[in-house]
């Protein structure tokens, strides 16, 4: 039996991480020529600012109802989602039903897809094992995983997380870079021209002590991202930066365009061994320096086509040994570029590995 050249998918989420996440995905099936379709369950909270995306009429106890709801994953509005999304499957037909991070998706909802006779496969951009989440948050994902046809998991830890359980069908998918966001430009902007920038939110793992090491040492230096302000040392970070502010989109595209060295930390709350910045650095030609992990040095090879730091020390070593050889930078960074590109770490190819399944699960070559 021959692959079809065509598939009718819903990609089914909670619309919220711009088009970055679910809606990257719609849009690159779209452009494999399949016939995509959204399902988003945000527009059912709109009656309170979730996050800060819609305008409400200011009644405060109608956004504490649809905030409860929202933030325990239950209730009337949540049932309704579920409900609606049958329906959706049942007047569509789709052939493949793709939940990205399915929080608010009933086991039920799984199995009453299945019966239109689409295969339903989910994915977790985020670690639905980590103790680091509310017992609630990742309930009902939990126990629709024996239901799901096949799960993409971001991380190799989670397949063994699925495997302990006794799931056993689940294969990885990595996060992407976008073409059309992420790409390389020689226009420097001189409010980001640096040696260095870290572009990135904060965790209380040492990556403040890390940056503030860099400093010290009297590299140039550039931050900016999220949730800098519960450092202990953002006092010490706004006197030396100003305010810092995240960056999106083509801001966030110039700034790694302008510096020499982009640095990568990865978040433990997720158990990270690699990152979406893994790709997106590259991407722009600018050589990466990120912490190292034998699942990061197993894509991109040590020296060569990024660079990595095991501690803060071999950190700032590093970091000034590569400026002084300013060759070397655009070396690794060229290097890296060329590696991206033949691995293919793009959005398409991921939505391409998840047709591929698709075909694998239905058996046809």
């Amino acid at each position: 039996m021959e692959m079809e050249s065509k598939m009718k998918i819903l990609v089914v989420a909670d619309g919220i991480g711009e088009e970055i996440y679910d809606r990257a995905f719609y849009e690159a099936l779209l452009e494999l020529g399949h016939d995509a379709h959204r399902f988003t369950w945000k527009e059912y909270y709109r009656h309170y600012q979730y996050p800060n995306r819609f305008d409400t009429d200011g009644n405060s106890i109608k956004s504490l109802y649809y905030r409860i709801q929202n933030r325990f994953i239950t209730g009337p509005v949540t049932a309704k989602i579920n409900s609606d999304l049958i329906k959706r499957c049942k007047q569509l037909h789709p052939d493949l039903v793709f939940i990205y991070r399915g929080t608010h998706i009933y086991p039920s909802t799984i199995r009453d897809i299945r019966k239109t006779g689409a295969l339903v496969f989910g994915y977790n951009n985020d670690d639905p094992f980590s103790p680091e989440y509310p017992r609630y948050f990742w309930r009902h994902f939990r126990r629709s995983i024996p239901f799901y046809d096949h799960i993409f998991a971001y991380r190799w830890k989670n397949i063994d997380d699925y495997h302990r359980m006794g799931y056993r069908k689940t294969s990885l998918l990595r996060s992407y870079y976008l073409k059309k966001n992420n790409f390389r430009s020689d226009a420097v902007q001189p409010a980001y021209a640096c040696d260095v920038i870290f572009i990135g939110h904060f965790e209380n793992d040492g990556r403040d002590l890390a940056i503030k090491a860099l400093l010290d040492a009297g590299v140039d230096l550039k931050l900016f991202g999220t949730g800098w302000e519960t450092s202990d040392l953002h006092d010490f970070f706004v006197q030396r930066f100003g305010a810092i502010k995240p960056l999106y989109h083509a801001e966030y595209n110039k700034a790694l365009n302008s510096a020499k060295i982009a640095l990568v930390f990865l978040s433990k709350l997720n158990n990270d061994t690699y990152t979406r910045r893994c790709f997106e650095i590259p991407a722009t030609g600018t050589m990466m320096m990120a912490e190292y992990t034998a699942d990061l040095a197993g894509m991109f090879e040590e020296g060569k086509d990024a660079e990595f730091f095991r501690n803060h020390d071999e950190l700032v070593e590093k970091v000034l040994r590569y400026i002084r050889h300013p060759e070397r930078i655009s070396e690794v960074g060229s290097t890296g570029y060329a590696r991206l590109l033949a691995d293919g770490h793009e959005v398409t190819d991921r939505a391409a590995s998840v047709v591929e399944q698709y075909y694998q699960c239905k058996g046809i070559n």
